[in-house]
């Protein structure tokens, strides 16, 4: 090569990282850069047009990754040397990318000042290794004595936690991959292979597609979604390519984005649901098929009742035997068929038990069909269960046998049943009315319910059992008008005992006729519901509160998901500018023009920053997560805690003003640490979130402190608004960790004050945040 400089060519979707390397390669004065670009096709195209000696390529890129680009760009230049340039772990990806024909793979974990040194040697090897050679961050023998600088002490406590982020994505139970912005994998899991039927190592360098059974378009769609920036987490399902029996795998595609949210690469969960969907596909099938056969079927009423005794369906059997259509039945009770006899026996509740004691209960008797009129039934009751033993309701099957029976002899048993029942029941208040509503005649039942002797309530008015209020309105009366216009009435409500008590009550009032259609009276029938009333109640409550766990286990994942998320955005950016701007910096000080250095600087000091607001406000939703936040409270003035912190917010930000409006000052009682954090993070919302100037202003209203921070801009989203103070919620693009005003609101919480937001008004366009303290 002589004295001539090599030639190289940089390919990096980050125009950061490009931008980086370019100053880094004229300072080593050992390369020269040619040309950039920021995807896989500029690569082949700059391949071609400039022939360098070297050219390094990123891995995951939008519309064509490094491994899809590496064949093109050795077809338009044989003799130059490619080296994959990655922050992916290089498990896996060094034989695929030998493979390819990439001369070695560098990891963006090396510090930048040995890149050019390292690409130098690359180039001066003679004879290819078996392998491409790895290049990690290890640092020269002659180094290491005397360059233990700040940035090698960042690199090495980055180094410590990506390890264990390692350990952790290697051993997990779920299948996980990363993949790059085409679908190509370069990082899977154990458990992804043992799913997909493939062992996880070769999976590296692999197009995710391959393994989607011919569903590629599922992927491309979801990728799409990503790259266009509509979503950051697309589910889809595929089958598994090559399984010897049919396997359904749901993935989860989650998008890693930079500070400008264009899609870094893309991290991929996978799961075996095939047991779940065959088993739906099961229940689905015996559906329906059952439901083919019952609506086939018009001899036999079959129709299902839930564990109460409530219809859930009714077939066309059903409504031709019983004479309801299925919108007037279902959710009634199955009593509706049966005789008063048998209701005020509470025989169908009697059939329910038999039934789930012995698994099945029969018998031939009276039923009622809409109409009134009766017809003799064989009944046929069964109890129902899952497969799990829970009990679901019962299968009913009646016949109309009323051809096979005397009506003479069904008129005498009955009147005998109704007899006896009268007799015996003791649960039941059963007794007459004439047709005034003065009590004629009283059982057991009644003075076991009620309270009264017979020979004190017979020939008083049945409105004695009422409330004054039901009194008033003559609702008795009416009771009894509806049982003559249509045959019965029935009810359910208080009534009153003789000591005055009350009682919640099952009320069926039937008007009674001779046999020549004279009416004679009304015979009532009612029954003490009061416990199972209160079961009603409590069952309710219980449904309540499992519904409400049940949706804070479904938001404690979601947010288990939405923190790996925020987490790898946060933390990729700024520990990879800070390590490669400080390296830069120590080595290279005189050699950089003034504007570069204070590029540099100003860089490092917003990424610190970045991952300094990141780190405390995880250490502190951690502590408060786990209730494990200890608070020091001591007197301290509340506009001494704001003025340090919109000074140290100015500091941080000096182009951004941020003014302490004159106002009140008091002592609160709260630890200054913990309050000074929730202060910093609002004045920090509204630099970041809003326009510059921000307003802070101290108030004193009803025995609080209150900290009113505003800005110039628009105000807070509409749409945000409900879950502003939530964790993890984000209001635009810009980012952050959505922990901030979570934070400000526990802390507060924590003191005994409150923080909330005042939405837009003519006084104060963009809103104001209120943090409310206790005063000492």
């Amino acid at each position: 090569m002589g004295n001539i400089t090599p030639t190289v060519v940089l390919i990096d979707d980050s125009s950061e990282v490009r931008a980086l390397m370019k100053t880094q390669f004229r300072l080593s004065g050992l390369l020269t850069v040619v040309g950039d670009g920021s995807d896989g096709t500029e690569a082949i195209a700059l391949a071609h047009q400039h022939r360098p000696d070297l050219l390094l390529l990123d891995m995951s890129m939008p519309t064509m990754d490094g491994l899809d680009a590496l064949p093109g760009i050795l077809t338009v230049s044989p003799d130059t040397k490619v080296v994959i340039y990655t922050g992916f772990d290089s498990n896996g990806l060094a034989a695929r990318a030998l493979e390819l024909g990439a001369a070695a793979l560098l990891e963006k974990s090396v510090p930048i000042h040995q890149v050019a040194p390292r690409l130098i040697e690359i180039l001066t090897r003679e004879d290819a290794p078996l392998a491409p050679p790895v290049l990690e961050a290890v640092p020269r023998p002659s180094e290491a004595a005397d360059a233990r600088s700040q940035a090698q002490d960042d690199q090495s406590v980055l180094d410590e936690h990506l390890e264990r982020f390692r350990e952790i994505f290697d051993q997990a139970a779920i299948g996980m991959a990363t993949i790059t912005l085409t679908g190509g994998i370069v990082r899977a899991n154990r458990a992804l292979g043992e799913i997909v039927l493939r062992k996880h190592d070769e999976l590296v360098g692999v197009d995710y597609a391959t393994v989607t059974a011919g569903r590629a378009d599922l992927l491309e769609g979801a990728l799409a979604e990503i790259i266009s920036g509509s979503s950051d987490l697309v589910h889809f399902e595929h089958e598994v390519s090559g399984a010897p029996e049919p396997r359904t795998v749901r993935a989860s595609l989650a998008a890693v984005r930079d500070a400008a949210r264009q899609p870094l690469y893309v991290f991929l969960q996978a799961q075996d649901v095939t047991a779940q969907r065959a088993a739906e596909d099961a229940l689905r099938l015996s559906e329906e098929r059952f439901r083919l056969l019952v609506d086939a079927v018009e001899e036999y009423a079959i129709f299902m009742l839930d564990p109460s005794g409530h219809i859930v369906s009714w077939n066309a059997g059903a409504q031709r035997s019983k004479g309801y259509r299925a919108d007037e039945i279902i959710g009634q009770h199955f009593r509706t068929f049966y005789p008063r006899e048998l209701q005020e026996a509470r025989h169908p509740e009697y059939e329910l038990e038999r039934a789930l004691i012995d698994g099945h209960y029969s018998e031939e008797g009276w039923r009622l069909r809409k109409d009134g009129s009766r017809f003799w039934a064989h009944v046929l009751i069964t109890a129902v269960f899952d497969d799990a033993g829970q009990h679901l309701g019962f299968a009913k099957v009646t016949r109309d046998i009323t051809a096979n029976r005397d009506a003479e002899e069904t008129l005498r048993q009955s009147e005998e049943r109704f007899r006896l029942l009268v007799e015996a029941v003791g649960d039941y208040a059963i007794f007459m009315l004439d047709p005034d509503g003065r009590v004629a005649s009283w059982n057991t039942g009644a003075q076991r319910s009620t309270g009264y002797s017979s020979r004190e309530i017979i020939g008083q008015h049945f409105r004695i059992f009422y409330s004054v209020e039901s009194q008033t309105e003559r609702h008795p009366e009416k009771e009894l008008e509806i049982a003559v216009r249509e045959g019965r009435y029935e009810e359910e409500g208080w009534r009153y005992r003789k000591d005055g008590s009350r009682y919640w009550a099952n009320v069926v009032i039937t008007a009674v006729h001779n046999d020549v259609g004279e009416h004679v009276g009304f015979a009532k029938v009612t029954r003490d519901r009061t416990e199972k009333r209160r079961a009603e109640d409590e069952r309710e409550q219980t449904t309540l509160a499992l519904a409400a766990l049940n949706e804070r286990l479904q938001q404690a994942a979601a947010d288990q998901s939405q923190f790996l998320a925020v987490t790898a955005h946060e933390l990729r950016t700024p520990t990879a500018v800070l390590g490669g701007s400080a390296g830069t910096l120590s080595r290279h000080w005189e050699e950089l023009g003034e504007q570069e250095r204070a590029g540099l600087l100003e860089g490092m000091t917003a990424s610190a920053d970045r991952l300094g607001r990141l780190l405390n406000d995880l250490l502190t939703a951690s502590k408060l997560d786990a209730d494990a936040l200890h608070l020091r409270p001591v007197p301290i003035s509340i506009r001494a805690l704001v003025e340090a912190a919109a000074q140290t917010a100015q500091a941080a930000r000096p182009g951004l003003p941020v003014v302490v409006e004159p106002g009140d000052d008091a002592e609160i009682l709260a630890d200054p640490g913990r309050i000074s954090q929730a202060i910093d993070n609002l004045i920090g919302n509204a630099l970041t979130h809003g326009e510059p100037p921000v307003s802070v202003t101290v108030a004193i209203s009803g025995g609080q402190a209150q900290v009113r921070v505003s800005d110039a801009g628009d105000g807070v989203d509409a749409a945000v608004l409900p879950r502003l103070f939530e964790r993890f919620a984000t209001g635009d693009s810009i980012g952050g960790s959505g922990l901030g005003l979570f934070i400000v609101r526990e802390l507060a919480r924590a003191s005994g004050g409150d923080a909330h937001y005042e939405p837009s008004s003519a006084e104060q366009p963009s809103g104001t945040f209120v943090l409310s303290l206790p005063l000492a």
